[in-house]
């Protein structure tokens, strides 16, 4: 190997996504062992951005510069052999006080991290996913998705940008996690866990390389049900649903169907069911009821729902809007009690509200309702957003 395989070639900065694939690398370690140039050099724990996708390796500059340096010594120093133990970077920064696991290695050596002013704002740390259910269930603070795995918490003054690793770690920026109150931060301290050295996702995407990727269909309704639950939170002030942790595990692993098989039609009516209604709060629903003077036809979410709905739009209008949210529930109790060769009465009410066929395939139902549900979501922000003035009924 010579030195000039080391050397950056023309002052390209390096980037985070894998040469061979495109896939985003992670940092990892490992012993370089090589003649460089005439040079035996040996560096223990040097770090190299390594693809978990396709398995390529590249050293990212600090490396290379890592290693230029000791060429440049021992040949000074006429030496043809040169070992050394790399020492990890040990920097606390100083944005807090709160004694935050972190990786300073992670800041040094995963591209684009690395700034001459405010050192350390970009140190990534690492979170359990759970530390998102304790925001999106304080009244205090408002847990907003632009995706599944990208989002950000806002406080009375403040907004701090998340993200979800492949992991399905959160990670937060040092210097944003700083500008949280103390006690908050002791908070986010208990949900700590060491670096996992895996940075590549949207969060980092859009943060660092200003690139937003098109939302799947599936994604985008999840940032509209965001949208709606902080909308009707900003209006009413109290959350129509939360965060619950079985209901966001099954938004990120959700896939759209590949198979129409019985067993497949009962896995998406379920997991849809739990996202976008079972994770409606009914009591909180039954208070804004309340406060509005109205009355439900009956005691379910969706009844209540459409009721405070109806309190700003036409009964007509909401009557089509809520339409999708109703037809989910139907099909999950149609593919519950479906058997093989049978449809039930359920499941021919679904299919022509949808404006298909009674044997409609599950690709069909299934496009026809994320479509639906993505309206219903957006047309209710609209409708929160053009209501009048908020006036609870006194009891």
């Amino acid at each position: 190997m010579e030195i000039s395989d080391i050397i950056p070639k023309d002052g390209v900065p390096q980037r985070i996504y894998c040469g061979n694939c495109n896939a985003h690398t992670e940092l990892a370690f490992f012993d370089f062992d090589e003649i460089v140039s005439g040079v035996a050099i040996k560096i223990c724990g040097l770090p190299v951005l390594r693809c978990p996708k396709c398995g390529h390796e590249q050293l990212p500059d600090g490396s290379r510069f890592a290693i230029v340096n000791i060429h440049k010594e021992a040949f000074e120093r006429s030496s043809k052999v040169v070992r050394v133990e790399r020492r990890k970077h040990t920097e606390k920064f100083g944005f807090t006080n709160v004694p935050f696991l972190f990786d300073p290695d992670d800041y040094f050596y995963l591209p684009g991290l690395y700034r001459s002013f405010d050192e350390g704002f970009l140190q990534p740390v690492f979170f359990n996913r759970s530390v998102l259910l304790k925001y999106d269930n304080s009244p205090a603070y408002r847990v907003k998705f632009a995706s599944t795995t990208y989002g950000s918490i806002d406080t009375q003054e403040d907004s701090i940008s998340f993200g979800l690793n492949r992991h399905g770690h959160v990670v937060m920026w040092l210097g944003d996690i700083a500008k949280l109150p103390e006690n908050e931060q002791f908070y986010l301290r208990s949900e700590n866990i060491p670096s996992d050295h895996s940075l590549g996702s949207e969060f980092y995407d859009g943060q660092i390389e200003a690139v937003f990727t098109e939302l799947t269909k599936e994604e985008e309704l999840f940032r509209l049900r965001s949208e709606f639950l902080n909308k009707s939170f900003s209006r009413f002030g109290v959350a129509f649903g939360h965060l619950e942790a079985e209901a966001y595990d099954l938004a990120l692993s959700f896939n759209p169907p590949v198979v129409d098989t019985p067993k497949e039609r009962r896995h998406v009516a379920d997991t849809l069911n739990k996202v976008y209604l079972e994770s409606l709060d009914n009591a909180a629903l039954d208070g804004v009821v309340k406060s509005l003077g109205a009355k439900s036809p009956g005691p379910g979410s969706l009844k209540r729902l459409q009721t405070i709905v109806e309190t700003m739009a036409s009964k007509k209008e909401v009557a089509t809007l809520m339409s999708p949210l109703y037809v989910l529930y139907d099909l999950r109790v149609a593919y519950s009690h479906l058997t093989p060769g049978s449809n039930s009465p359920q499941l021919e009410s679904v299919t022509r509200r949808l404006g298909l066929e009674t044997d409609a395939s599950l690709f069909d139902i299934y496009e026809k309702l994320i479509a639906g549900l993505s309206s219903t979501f957006s047309t209710m922000c609209k409708i929160l957003e053009n209501a009048g003035e908020y006036k609870a009924v006194p009891h």
